[in-house]
Order: structure tokens, then sequence, then C-alpha cells
């Protein structure tokens, strides 16, 4: 449903009144949080916005520093050549070059198309205000490697990018060949002019400790980027955090434009989006550690400049498919914490899906979202930091906890929406497995038109879903049909015909024919098969357990809803 005036006071009533208790970094940011978690004890616990309202703050990060170097500057290579001019030293022959001391210049590399040049940092800092510190404009792979227990630094100290021109390089450390970061050192890259690391073609990251800091895409590969190993923070002031931008296809004839994460820790905090992939985005488990992605967007960074002006913040955005396997994702965001966009053409032929895979790992989302506007960057009259007035810096209606033009597909893992505007949203969601809870000021699951009439399935998992008891609102929403066949479904909501704890389009139905669908507030659902019908009390505020076929799940109401109603194909006690 989408009237949602009142429910807008409501918030904004409460906004106003955390007035001046908390500023930070640039501004006062908030967040009406939901916090929901599962365990191992198949106990879930829920809250709703009225019992955890609580402030956030801007985040920052202190993981990763690095000391500049003041000793002379020196650069060595066995079976390498290069050549100096005043500060610049051109590296034309491929072999590595060992880089150490401070340099107030540039390492340019214009080698053989099918030469290989490994950079080795040695405690090195380089600085250069009049282009790329370091740059590369011809070579068929560069490796830069920082040595374990050295700290680097790269600086580019130009003023910002106001034109475009083919004269300068778009980044700090900037490429026009595969490049990799890798080394058990630490390296940091500070941008003024453009993007902190940028490669025209692939950009891979293994072992390092990185921090980058830029102006626009703190880490940007034209072609690809793929996270390893190591820790990296990327942060955006003004623009996104890890960014790819091609979708030609490569050798093998695939699409380019992912972004892969397979390992280590990424923390992103960005004043856009935190990663915008042009075409596919995933992470996983190669290694018997799991990786972990932690995005703050907008305000949510401690980073993000006054003067910001993109129009988009979410957590991570793609343009075909993003799929969770593995892993720790967590994204504190101002606008969509997880998106997929259908119908884009890509170069190499085809178009993006707008599908969302979450398979494994554990998913939690916290999105900002006033009932009809996300306030970002600048805040309301009396926020503190940036001025009166409202913000049209971020703006965004409707931000969702997961939003896929197309599909949502959950089949493991843990999924927590802790606030959101709507909670999952998709044209076609699947339910198939995992711990799935959500929490939104919306609807908590809408499956909306698009390429297919909407249709919302749930064959298994354990899916709990909380919404007011009162507003014009839904549970869960179908503008088609429900479909469960198995699995376990509390889901919460108004207890009326038009805003209801489930809702279908009329139309449509909503249909059970096996697993458990607990109803706290009204649904007209059909049942079929061995279905049966329970009235049971779980609807006052309050704790409360539900025992179904053995296993017990415990969740908490903090608000009272209408009546309790349970469908189940198997037996249930309370």
């Amino acid at each position: 449903m989408k009237s949602k005036l009142l429910v807008t006071l409501v918030v904004l009533a409460v906004c106003l009144s955390l007035v001046g208790l908390v500023a930070c970094d640039g501004g006062l940011s908030e967040l009406v949080s939901n916090t929901m978690s599962g365990n191992e004890n198949n106990t879930v616990n829920g809250s709703t916005t009225d019992e955890s309202t609580s402030v956030a703050e801007a985040v920052t990060d202190t993981t990763v520093t690095a000391e500049e170097t003041t000793e002379v500057f020196e650069i060595a290579t066995e079976d390498g050549e290069y050549v100096q001019e005043g500060a610049v030293y051109t590296i034309t022959k491929a072999g590595t070059y060992s880089l150490s001391g401070a340099l107030e210049g540039q390492i340019l590399v214009e080698a053989s198309e099918d030469d290989e040049v490994v950079l080795e940092l040695n405690g090195v800092t380089i600085t250069y205000g009049e282009d790329s510190p370091i740059k590369v404009i011809e070579a068929d792979k560069v490796e830069i490697s920082a040595k374990k227990g050295t700290e680097n630094v790269i600086k580019d100290t130009r003023s910002v990018k106001t034109v475009d021109t083919d004269a300068q390089g778009e980044g700090a450390i900037y490429a026009k060949c595969d490049l990799k970061l890798k080394g058990n050192g630490v390296l940091v890259v500070t941008a003024g002019y453009n993007n902190g690391i940028h490669t025209t073609k692939d950009l891979s990251i293994k072992n390092l400790s990185l921090k980058v800091t830029a102006v626009n895409n703190a880490i940007k590969g034209n072609d690809s980027v793929t996270v390893e190993s190591g820790t990296v923070v990327a942060i955006s002031t003004k623009g996104d955090g890890i960014k790819t931008e091609n979708t030609d296809a490569n050798k093998n004839g695939e699409v380019r434009g992912d972004v892969t994460i397979t390992g280590g820790s990424v923390a992103v905090y960005a004043a856009g989006d935190g990663i915008q992939a042009a075409h596919n985005f995933e992470i996983s488990a190669a290694g018997e550690e799991a990786p972990s992605l932690t995005i703050y967007t907008g305000s949510y960074s401690g980073y993000t400049a006054s003067n910001a002006s993109t129009t988009s913040y979410k957590g991570v955005k793609v343009q075909n498919e993003l799929n969770i396997l593995a892993g720790e994702v967590t994204i504190h965001s101002y606008d969509d914490g997880l998106h997929a966009d259908y119908g884009t053409t890509f170069e190499a032929g085809g178009k993006g899906q707008g599908t969302i895979n979450i398979s494994g790992g554990t998913v939690t989302l916290a999105v900002y979202s006033p009932t009809t506007m996300t306030m970002g960057g600048m805040a309301g009259p009396g926020f503190g930091g940036r001025g009166g007035g409202w913000s049209n810096q971020q703006s965004v209606k409707g931000a969702d906890g997961i939003h896929a033009d197309y599909q949502l597909n959950i089949s493991g893992g843990v999924v927590n929406v802790d606030s959101a505007y709507e909670g999952l949203e998709g044209n076609l969601i699947n339910i198939s497995g995992g711990t799935t809870t959500v929490a939104a000021n919306d609807d908590g699951i809408n499956a909306c038109s698009g390429v297919s009439t909407p249709l919302i399935t749930v064959s298994g998992g354990y899916l709990d879903v909380t919404v007011s008891p009162s507003g014009d609102m839904d549970g869960i929403d179908s503008n088609g049909s429900y479909v469960q066949t198995g699995g376990v479904v509390i889901t919460r909501g108004p207890n009326n015909q038009n805003m209801a704890a489930l809702d279908v389009d009329e139309r449509g139905s909503a249909t059970i024919s096996g697993g458990t669908l607990v109803v706290l507030g009204y649904a007209n659902v059909k049942t079929s098969g061995s279905v049966r019908t329970y009235s049971l009390s779980l609807h006052a505020a309050g704790s409360h357990s539900i025992t179904v076929d053995g296993v017990t799940y415990t969740f908490k109401n903090a608000s009272a809803y209408g009546k309790t109603t349970v469908y189940s194909s198997v037996g249930v006690t309370a």
C-alpha cells in the first residue's frame, strides 16, 4: 500500500524529538532500527520500531594506517630498465622494481604491450600534484606489492577534477592494463583529484592491508574488481566505494563488469553507492575463512562531504545478478540495501536480469527510511551540521532492504532486515530455505508488478515479518498471488481486509498446501491437502513460543495484533 501520510507525520515527529541528541561528522544520522536475529536453537527474537528506536552516528575507520617515510628515495632493479627525468621515473621494460623512501614525483610505466612489471613497495611515500603518482600507460600486467612489515603511502595532491582530459591519470594509481595489488604490507592511497585506484582493465587485491580515500570512486576496475583476501577499506567522499563500468565480452565471451569477493575483510564508506557493479556481484568463500563485507552509505559514512551531489546511496547495486553464497554482509544505507536492475542492455548483448540470490552467509541490513523520503547528507532544520532546509542531496522514496526488479530467491543463510521502507521487494519472490526476519515501515514483503504476474512462493525456511498493527501497510503483500507449500511463516499486520498481515490482489489468491503459516492480523487464506486451521493466542504484545512438528520457535511482538490464525500441514501447539 502506498498512501502513507499518517505514518509519515508520526515518523517525522519521532525524528524531530531526537534533534540535538547526536551530532557527528557533518550532521545527525538517525536510524529507526528494528533488530531481529536467529540462533542455532531455532529461536527467533523480534522487535518492532516502536520498541527499538535509536540514533545511529556516522561511522569512520581506523583499521589501516601508515606513516609517511622521510628516507631518501631509491629505485632498484636487476632485470628492468628505467630513465629518470627530474622527479619522473619512467619504467620502459618488464622486470621487478624495488621502491623505497620519499618521492615528490611520479612512477610512470611505458613498457611494451607484452611486458609484465612488478613494483615492490619497501616503505615508500610517493606524492605528486601534476598527474597520477603511479601511472601505467603501456604494459600487459602490472603488479604492485607492499612487502611484509612495510608501510607505504601514495598521495595524489591535484585539485579536484573539473573537466575530462586524456592527459591526466584518473586515479592516484592509474593503469591501462590488468592491475594486481598484493603483499603482506600496508598501502594507504589518498586521491584528491578523482578516483583512488583505477584501472581500465581487471583489478585484483590479495593479502594486502589497503586503505583508499578518494574524492570520487575509491576503487574502480572498468572490467572487474576482485578481492581475494586481506583487509580493504574503501572510502569515497563524493562518489561510490567500489565500481565497475564495462559490459562488453571478455576473451571467453563472458560479460565484463563483475565485482567479486572471495575472502578477506572489506569495509566501504561511500557518499553514493557502496558497491556498483555494471554486471554481477558475488560474495563467496574460496578458502576456509569466509569473507566479511561492511558498507556505510550517505550520512552513515563519517567521510561523506557536505557538498556531495550523488543521487543513489545503495549498499550494493548491480545491473544483472547479485549472489550471496557465504560471508558476513552488513549494510547501513540511505537507499536500498541490495538492489538489482532489470533490462539494462549490455555492450556484449543481452539484458540485465534483475535477480538477487541468497543461499548462504549472514546478511544484516539497516535502511534509513521515513515513510515517504530518505534524508541523507543534509538534514532538516535544526538537525545540525549542514544548514537549514530539507536536503535534496539524498532524497530516496521508498528505500527497500532488498529490491530485485525481477526475481528474489532466498534458499539459505540468515537474512535480517532490521529497518526499511519495504523489507523485501521483487516481481517474483521465492523463499525455499534459510532464516529471514523483516521489519518495515511499509510492506514487509511486496511482490510488485514487472516482467511476470507478481507472485510470492514459500517452500521452505523460516520467515518472520513485522509491520505496524495499524496504518496503510501489509505484512506480506502480493500484487498477484501468494503460494505456500512448506516452511514456517509468521506475518503481522493490521486486522483489516485492505491493510492486512497477508494481502493479495483481488484477481489473485493466498493459498497454502504445506508448511505452517501464522497470521497475526487479517488474511484471507485458502487451504488444501492436509492443512488444518488453528485458533491460537499469539497476537498479544510480548514473547511467544510455538512448536511446529516438534521444533520450537520463539518470537516477540512489540505491539498487540488483532487475532491469531494458524494454517499448518503438521502439528502446531503454543
